[in-house]
């Protein structure tokens, strides 16, 4: 039930950041978790991202098989290792922004975004709640 409510709390605050962020910076309103590509390099390095969290994630795996995985690697679990690659996706998309298309808005937007993001999963982190 603890999962169910941390879920739809964290929906109604990212539908909330969007409506609220769209309108403040006068953008047109996103897709709900769209993920728009910009150009071949963007894609390419969204793979890239992508392979990577992957292969951290079967790394923290054997990693947990093969060892006594205590405290000290709070860094492999997979809830961690998927967070930090969502975040590291929306700031490789905020430089693609940035580098190829005119308006600073487009990213200024996604890099707030990343820091809802950021704080979100901090909040979801520091709190055991949902581990329970």
């Amino acid at each position: 039930m603890n999962l169910v409510f941390i879920a739809a709390i964290y929906i109604i605050l990212v539908f909330l950041f969007h409506l609220v962020i769209s309108r403040y910076l006068g953008l047109k309103k996103r897709k709900f978790f769209s993920h728009e590509m910009i150009n071949e390099q963007h894609e390419t390095g969204d793979k890239l991202i992508g392979y990577l969290a992957v292969v951290t994630l079967i790394a923290g795996f054997i990693l947990h098989i093969t060892t006594d995985f205590d405290e000290g690697y709070w860094f492999l679990q997979p809830y961690f290792i998927i967070a930090f690659f969502f975040v590291a996706r929306q700031l490789w998309k905020s430089f693609m922004e940035r580098k190829w298309i005119g308006s600073t808005k487009e990213y200024l937007y996604t890099l707030m975004e990343a820091a809802l993001y950021i704080i979100l999963f901090s909040a979801l982190f520091s709190s055991n709640i949902w581990l329970n």
